[in-house]
């Protein structure tokens, strides 16, 4: 009996020695770019701070925070595997023949407001009040610009005669100031700009789009597949091991502050110096404020098609896009999946 267990034990130690041993798969190295709103960039935010995307065999390097159109500029250039932008990006790179995928979904409702300074009060109590006026936007093609073309387009105002667009960034700092200073009359921004500007009676909102009847009042619906992480098909191709674990990470995310008050996700953020960065100069009480009002826009990060068709229409009805791009080119749900509704 001694000799058969030593001839077995003796065969498996030879069946070790000869088994190819599995390799451990590299972390993945990139930059992310994402848009430098709250909205939008919360997900990747938690993820990072909660080391969910280590946990996942990803190593971001920095955060790059920027608008939607230099990131969209970004990836059809090569230059980053992936970055969050507004999903109206999508559609309007695989038109001009760059083939952009959105991978999962960061937020799910409208999230660009429209902010009128204060002085103005009693004067525009209307979107169609603004005719003559300045408006802030981030940059021609970006989101913030084509919600200013469906908001005055639906007031009945038109965006080239009525009303001056003024393109001035994505930089917090400079958004806020453009409405205290009056370098602009109104503003088409959101979270980290709108709740401390009417805080500090700087201004004041127009267009509450966080509001659910407000949405439902200028966009049909208070469903929207506004943001999402996008890449290329050729990374898709390529590197799909890598796909899956951003976009894990990211569902962590989401995960996170579904299941946690705004005080903790706000702590957790400000502790960490590769994500604080989008909350310098705000006081955690008042970044509070801001997370509470946008975070019913978190969903589980599956991609929406009643949720993009809305945002197609709204851009083919403003004119931002020319023909459909249909779901099933604009997004893959292989890993976040398709919503139930």
């Amino acid at each position: 009996m001694r000799t058969v267990c030593l001839a077995v034990l003796a065969l498996l130690v030879g069946v070790a020695a000869v088994a190819p041993v599995r390799a451990q798969r590299a972390p993945v190295q990139l930059d992310l770019p994402t848009i430098a709103a709250y909205e939008a960039s919360l997900p990747v935010l938690v993820a990072e701070a909660a080391g969910h995307f280590r946990g996942e065999g990803v190593e971001l390097g920095r955060f790059i925070f920027s608008g939607g159109t230099a990131i969209r500029n970004l990836l059809i250039g090569g230059r980053v595997p992936f970055g969050v932008l507004g999903t109206e990006h999508i559609p309007l790179a695989r038109l001009a023949g760059a083939p952009l995928k959105g991978v999962v979904a960061t937020y799910d409702l409208p999230n660009i407001a429209l902010m009128v300074r204060s002085a103005l009060r009693g004067e525009v109590k209307t979107v169609a009040d603004l005719r003559g006026r300045t408006v802030g936007i981030s940059a021609p093609g970006s989101y913030s610009w084509s919600m200013t073309l469906t908001y005055l387009r639906k007031a009945g105002l038109d965006p080239e005669r009525d009303v001056r667009l003024l393109p001035i960034g994505t930089d917090p700092g400079v958004l806020y100031t453009a409405l205290q200073t009056g370098r602009v009359d109104a503003l088409a921004w959101s979270e980290p700009v709108m709740t401390r500007a009417e805080q500090d009676g700087v201004a004041y909102v127009l267009v509450n789009i966080f509001d659910r009847n407000v949405a439902r009042r200028w966009m049909g619906t208070d469903r929207v597949l506004s943001n999402v992480l996008a890449t290329t098909e050729s990374v898709i191709r390529t590197q799909p091991e890598a796909v899956a674990a951003m976009v894990a990470a990211i569902q962590k995310g989401l995960a996170y502050i579904r299941s946690h008050s705004s005080e903790e996700i706000v702590r957790l953020l400000v502790a960490n110096p590769k994500t604080n960065a989008l909350f310098q100069g705000v006081p955690p009480e008042l970044a509070t404020k801001m997370v509470n009002r946008i975070r019913h826009g978190y969903g589980t990060g599956c991609l929406s098609r009643g949720g993009y068709e809305v945002e197609l229409r709204r851009m083919m009805d403003t004119g931002v896009v020319k023909q459909p791009v249909g779901f099933e080119e604009a997004l893959e749900p292989r890993w976040a999946g398709v919503c139930a509704r």
